[in-house]
């Protein structure tokens, strides 16, 4: 039995299936759902919240968001934490790598210079595409 493919799903990918305007193909992110488990951080969704939505928008982003598992930010990711020191920019890029280690995920984003010294694997939404 093959086990199905998991995926972090980072903010720039979300953030590209909302505001797809052409539906006649498929975005990144269904093109992940259908290949795998998808899931993605609280810190995903507060960024993709964090934008000014009206009322219509807002219910996009819930439905999206509704679809994917999202992981909290449990105080075990702090461990490892100093692993990617220097690796990543950013303390929030960190705690994403932390969760993905931890969790065992492979991250999909469009920003592969973002992690690229992390030591995850990184996955381009290019590569789903075959």
């Amino acid at each position: 039995m093959n086990k199905k493919v998991e995926f972090l799903i980072e903010t720039d990918i979300i953030l590209l299936h909302l505001l797809q305007d052409d539906i006649s193909y498929l975005s990144e992110l269904e093109i992940a759902m259908i290949n795998g488990d998808c899931f993605t951080s609280v810190i995903n969704a507060t960024e993709i919240y964090f934008n000014n939505y009206n009322e219509e928008e807002k219910k996009s982003v819930d439905a999206v968001l509704n679809s994917l598992k999202v992981l909290g930010i449990h105080s075990r990711y702090s461990l490892n934490i100093s692993e990617f020191f220097n690796k990543v920019a950013t303390p929030r890029d960190a705690i994403i790598c932390s969760l993905a280690k931890f969790n065992k995920l492979p991250i999909l984003t469009y920003e592969f210079d973002r992690y690229k010294n992390s030591g995850i694997k990184i996955i381009s939404p290019l590569e789903l595409r075959g």
